[in-house]
């Protein structure tokens, strides 16, 4: 991701599984200048089935907002944009019916993140605008997930993202609009559940403070409002509010009149989420921020935080972790670039997820030796890996996959990132960095030219010279075949 310079005007935008908001800024020499704030609500989790997929109704909704969005950025001079997706897009299977429309709206790739990396992103918008010190709990409850951080000053040291929020435990516990205390008694312990896998660990960790973020908590504080201290919630008012809408008997209760009727229908949901973390984590009193994801998106985008460096530093946590022999895999990462970098669908992007994945390709030799490329795939796609996206995930751990062996169940991932040509030149610059220092064999790299299906290969006459990498290669050309690939080999003058 290119950094935007001083001056610029940068938007971000954060599809949601309640709301949809865009946030356009100026950089300016040392913060961001906020210029401008729309928030939609879309509802995109509604009436999601069980396996996940989207409704048709609900994407509709969305792909509407993104139009005048996208209005709005045409009339705003906007020098970058950056489109970040969470729980709805990340779960729906059939996330690429919105995705694909999305994207050609606003003409730009839509980051499906993990639920990691907003949390990450989440705590960044936090940090920035309330200048944390010491130990501090952050709460973002959304539509369908909630994110729990616990950071040390600006830094985040644990970063969690459970699958319930407003929308989905609205659908589960109060789809038909009556309340009642064995209900929010129910839909409580769920939540709670939810929770205590954490609980030891976020209870050692510690906090000084507890921050609470986004619409839901926002509207709380409203129907709570202490004149003294209208930011500020405790326990006792959360717990006094659910009485007062067991009392009313359902979402027609006046205390929700002030409030949008989309959020109205949502926020008793809400309201059994922050009590079970209030609850479960034995909160007193929560501050409310008014910054969350969108502005932890507008301060990477700023400079503030470079989002490589994330990525670098998650790598080198992976190569810490599984013990990868990281000179080894900085080696296969960089041949693999090389490599890569006469190809057609080379770009920055793309070369740097190449290198990265070389470094990685080892991280199943944790597990066993047998099988290490089905172990390596398993763990890049299922680790939490802060900054990168749920695509970029995805390929990592494709290309974690399938860097050796035999090709035959090797099915080209439906991505934004590159067409399946595209992958498929990243795959084979992949496999032949592997090959090529395989039992940490030390050649020069040979020179490569691509073509849709097939590359050209030309080798020095050392590495002609060597009977095991011949051997290795024509192994690797009967492979690539099963792909409809050709690896042709060319003597180097």
């Amino acid at each position: 991701m290119t950094q935007a310079q001083v001056g610029d005007v940068i938007a971000a935008i954060d599809l949601g599984s309640n709301s949809f908001h865009l946030a356009i800024a100026r950089v300016l020499e040392n913060r961001v200048q906020m210029l401008h704030r729309v928030k939609q609500r879309v509802q995109l989790a509604e009436a999601m089935d069980a396996k996940g997929n989207l409704a048709e109704a609900a994407m509709a909704r969305g792909l509407e907002c993104l139009t005048q969005f996208a209005q709005h950025l045409e009339t705003s001079n906007i020098n970058q944009v950056r489109v970040v997706a969470t729980y709805a897009l990340r779960r729906a299977p059939n996330r690429h019916k919105f995705v694909n429309p999305a994207r050609k709206i606003l003409g730009t790739e839509v980051e499906v993140i993990a639920g990691s990396e907003e949390a990450r992103l989440i705590f960044t918008g936090v940090a920035q605008q309330m200048e944390l010190e010491g130990g501090s709990l952050v709460i973002d409850i959304g539509g369908g997930s909630t994110e729990l951080i616990i950071g040390q000053g600006r830094s985040a040291k644990l970063l969690t993202s459970l699958d319930m929020g407003c929308v989905s435990y609205h659908d589960q516990f109060f789809a038909d609009g009556k309340f009642s205390g064995k209900r929010f008694d129910k839909a409580i312990t769920a939540a709670a559940q939810q929770l205590e896998p954490l609980l030891e660990r976020y209870l050692r960790q510690g906090w000084d403070q507890a921050i609470g973020c986004s619409g839901t908590i926002k509207a709380i504080c409203q129907l709570c409002a202490d004149p003294n201290q209208p930011q500020q919630l405790t326990l006792a008012q959360l717990e006094q509010l659910k009485q007062q809408l067991i009392d009313s008997g359902g979402n027609q209760s006046p205390l929700l009149s002030d409030l949008p009727e989309s959020r109205q229908k949502v926020l008793p949901a809400g309201l059994v989420v922050l009590l079970a973390c209030f609850r479960t984590l034995q909160i007193d009193q929560m501050q409310f921020c008014a910054a969350a994801l969108r502005e932890g998106v507008i301060i990477e985008m700023s400079g503030d935080q470079d989002h490589d460096s994330v990525c670098a530093e998650t790598v080198a946590a992976m190569e810490r972790l599984h013990h990868v022999d990281s000179a080894h895999g900085q080696q296969v990462g960089s041949s693999a670039q090389a490599l890569f970098a006469s190809s057609p669908y080379h770009n920055r992007q793309r070369a740097q997820l190449v290198n990265w994945a070389g470094r990685l390709l080892e991280v199943g030799l944790s597990m066993n030796f047998r099988g290490m490329h089905r172990h390596s795939g398993y763990i890049l796609s299922n680790s939490n890996l802060p900054g990168f996206t749920v695509e970029q995930q995805q390929l990592l751990g494709w290309l974690g996959r399938h860097h050796r062996k035999r090709l035959d169940e090797c099915q080209t991932p439906e991505l934004q990132l590159a067409d399946s040509d595209g992958l498929q030149h990243m795959l084979v610059a992949v496999r032949l960095a592997a090959m090529w220092h395989l039992g940490r064999r030390k050649l020069p790299l040979p020179t490569i030219s691509w073509h849709r299906n097939q590359a050209s290969v030309a080798l020095s006459h050392e590495a002609l010279n060597e009977p095991l990498l011949m051997a290795d290669i024509e192994r690797e050309q009967q492979w690539l075949a099963s792909i409809d690939w050709a690896l042709e080999l060319l003597a180097s003058p």
